[in-house]
């Protein structure tokens, strides 16, 4: 369980190491003069940031969980 909790630690350091990446990434798409500046499509990229936060908790979450359980 331990080497577990560690390889979930590793990926969500190395998964958070990404966000500055991700933050970047939208922002050359959102920001000012930039195609999708004031679009409906904008603010959904807006959020792509949040969504990859709530990916990664939740996968490691997963792994964690179900890779601790024994198989029948």
């Amino acid at each position: 369980m331990a080497g577990k909790l560690m390889g979930a630690l590793v990926a969500i350091v190395i998964g958070l190491a990404l966000l500055p990446i991700v933050s970047d990434f939208v922002s050359g798409l959102t920001g000012t003069g930039m195609v999708f500046e004031n679009t409906t499509t904008g603010s959904l990229i807006d959020l792509l940031p949040i969504l990859y936060v709530l990916i990664l908790v939740a996968g490691t979450i997963g792994y964690v969980v179900f890779s601790s359980r024994k198989k029948e």
